[in-house]
């Protein structure tokens, strides 16, 4: 039994690692980032780094060369709620963000939530719970009687 829940666990981390491994990327491929924002002009965040105002008329602010990987992305505006997001960049591709921003005085941004994150986070649970009854599974176990060695 101990070796049919040591190679669940394996399977689960194996699992847990060819999911999240993403493709071969070559090292000077980069991605490109357009935001705008309802309303416009907001300050936008990549981040933490200003990287400018979104466009008073239709349009995007254009942030390139970046390097494929998850960012954190903040717009501010005066009067508005901060909008908060992560963006996923992938080499040679354009991701496009359009934020609404919520008012200040209006109802709170409803959040959506990332679904990489929440499948990450199931499987941080699912690893946990294997581990909590394959602990349970070895306190239930009967020690072994130790051998007796009779001398002559």
């Amino acid at each position: 039994m101990k070796v049919v829940s040591w190679l669940l666990l394996i399977f689960l981390i194996g699992t847990v690692v060819w999911s999240c491994a993403g493709e071969d990327i070559p090292a000077n491929a980069t991605g490109y980032l357009q935001v705008s924002s309802v309303p416009p002009g907001a300050a936008v965040y990549l981040d933490a780094v200003y990287k400018g105002i979104t466009p008073e008329t239709t349009g995007f602010i254009n942030i390139t060369d970046l390097e494929p990987r998850e960012y954190s992305l903040v717009l501010k505006k005066p009067g508005y709620m901060d909008y908060i997001s992560t963006v996923k960049i992938v080499s040679g591709q354009t991701v496009k963000v359009t934020a609404n921003l919520k008012s200040a005085n209006g109802n709170a941004q409803e959040d959506t939530g990332n679904p990489a994150v929440t499948g990450v986070i199931v499987v941080i649970i699912v690893l946990v719970l294997v581990g909590f009854v394959v602990l349970f599974m070895r306190s239930r176990r009967k020690p072994k009687e130790p051998k007796k060695i009779e001398l002559d």
